[in-house]
């Protein structure tokens, strides 16, 4: 019983402790050799060593970059750095002896990247790209709870009917009603007969008075019987227009009726609880994102100061930048702040009830430069606390992890990229007039094509007497700027021109650069 009950305490405590993040790891292979001699000792020592120096260069050239195991300072921290990768780091090791009689050593070295790169900057040797270019992080965070389906706030049912034409009772009642009306016609024009026939009349009687004027009709003084004959006519015809008529809309009736139809709507709205009434004014997952950063070294700068000057007060969650103009309106702002990277991104952190949460976290990051994508992810963490807030100050640790592992990796691949390919620009020259002939353009293309420090082909876009754009990568050691000015001074038709630069899009204007606007 006893046993029973400290073997649960230990489970209770164990997922009470906050759970760490996993680390990433970094894992190379390192081949070393040595002759052998009769120290068997010494020639393995020996072997593993260079083995591990190995190992090392794989990792600075993954870190820094293809250059980095030849460059003077590297190789100098080199010997200080191999001292503190223990044997420890060692997972695998294969050795055998080569054709040329020498001992060899395979060995797979795994280790943390957050450890390296402190040994790198304790060394001095850590890529300077990383802290000197800056990023601008804008993050929301969520705050929630499950949606309950078993507990809706409300339910709202709608019903609605609509039968105007029902049966065929309703089609025969109209034919009656129809041929009712038809017979009271008739009637009613052989009484008028009748009456004219027996008719009296009031004042001289004269013997232009006849029953074929309908109607009962009563003249004073002398009469017309051409009146009375045209009108005895009018009456006939009329009664029989009324009985075609009454026909007419008995067909109608039933053309109706066919096109009717029995509509009947029914509409049943369930409301649940909200989820998140926005995002939540402490934001833990971006608090714990500044502190990650520094263990990738990762130059951060505050968005508390920039989102505030910029938007001045006004409350614009993430979502509803990334769906409106303002986006590249902030970005561009952050930019010519000097914010070279910008990541936003939101994180939702959800109540499980019992000290338990998990969250997602969605990502994605581009350069301010040229709005190069350079990681778009999402991850999802859970964890169990002593306490809800604990809980979610495990999780949002958890993300925030994972977005400076994320983002850290991919501005370092970003850079090495860069070194390696070098920059890509885009060059456009313009004429405000049209006065870019054949000539000229070719002559301006040869003068790129023999840049130094170009890394490419001159790729031409677009070819008109207004526009040449062409696109480079340039990877030199002085400022693209400096080199496009060179260009322009071998050429002679374009020593009077000048440029506008914006990001990695270069402009030069034949006429000038306001002539061009």
């Amino acid at each position: 019983m006893l046993k029973k009950q400290i073997t649960l305490a230990l489970l209770l405590l164990c997922l009470s402790m906050p759970v760490v993040a996993s680390a990433e790891m970094l894992e190379v292979i390192g081949v070393g050799k040595a002759p052998i001699t009769e120290n068997a000792s010494a020639t393995s020592a020996k072997a593993i060593k260079n083995a591990k120096r190995a190992a090392v260069e794989e990792l600075l050239t993954k870190l820094i970059g293809p250059t980095a195991p030849s460059d003077p300072k590297v190789q100098a921290a080199m010997e200080k750095i191999l001292v503190q990768i223990g044997d420890n780091k060692i997972v695998k090791k294969n050795a055998a002896k080569d054709e040329e009689n020498n001992y060899e050593v395979t060995i797979t070295v795994r280790i943390d990247t957050l450890e390296f790169l402190k040994l790198m900057q304790t060394q001095g040797i850590a890529p300077t790209g990383d802290r000197l270019s800056k990023i601008l992080v804008v993050m929301d965070e969520y705050h929630t709870t499950p949606t309950d389906k078993q507990k809706p706030l409300r339910e709202v049912v709608e019903y609605s009917h609509d039968k105007t034409a029902t049966s065929e009772a309703s089609l025969s009642a109209s034919h009656s009603a129809a041929s009712d009306t038809k017979a009271s016609a008739s009637q009613s024009s052989a009484s008028r007969a009748d009456y004219a026939a027996g008719g009296s009349s009031s004042g001289q009687s004269s013997g232009g008075y006849s029953g074929a004027y309908g109607g009962g009709g009563y003249s004073s003084g002398h009469s017309s019987s051409g009146y009375a004959a045209g009108s005895a006519a009018q009456r006939s015809s009329s009664s029989a227009d009324y009985s075609n008529q009454s026909a007419e809309a008995s067909s109608l009736d039933k053309k109706s009726f066919d096109q009717k139809k029995d509509v009947v709507n029914f509409k049943k709205l369930v409301e649940y609880q909200p989820q998140n009434t926005g995002p939540d004014k402490e934001n833990l997952t971006y608090a714990a994102l500044m502190r990650e950063a520094r263990k990738f070294d990762l130059a951060m700068m505050d968005n508390s100061v920039l989102r505030s000057t910029y938007f001045r007060g006004k409350a614009l969650t993430i979502q509803e930048m990334d769906s409106s103009p303002e986006l590249a309106r902030y970005v561009e702002f952050a930019r010519k702040n000097k914010a070279d990277y910008f990541m936003m991104g939101n994180s939702i952190i959800r109540d499980l009830g019992g000290n338990q949460c998990d969250g997602v976290v969605s990502l994605k990051a581009f350069s301010t430069e040229d709005n190069e994508l350079l990681a778009a992810d999402m991850h999802n963490e859970s964890a169990r606390g002593t306490s809800s807030d604990d809980c979610r100050a495990t999780v949002a640790n958890k993300l925030a992890y994972f977005v400076g592992k994320t983002l850290g990796s991919s501005i370092k691949d970003f850079h090495r990229q860069r070194e390696v390919s070098g920059k890509e620009y885009t060059v456009v020259l313009l004429s405000a007039v049209g006065d870019l002939t054949g000539r000229m353009t070719s002559s301006f293309s040869r003068a790129l094509a023999n840049m130094k420090g170009l890394n490419s082909k001159v790729n031409v876009r677009n070819s008109t007497n207004r526009e040449y754009e062409v696109v480079l990568a340039y990877k030199g050691e002085q400022p693209f700027a400096d080199a496009l000015g060179d260009v322009l001074d071998a050429v002679a038709s374009l020593k009077q021109a000048d440029y506008t630069v914006n990001g990695t899009r270069v402009e030069i204007c034949l006429e000038g650069p306001r002539r061009c606007k």
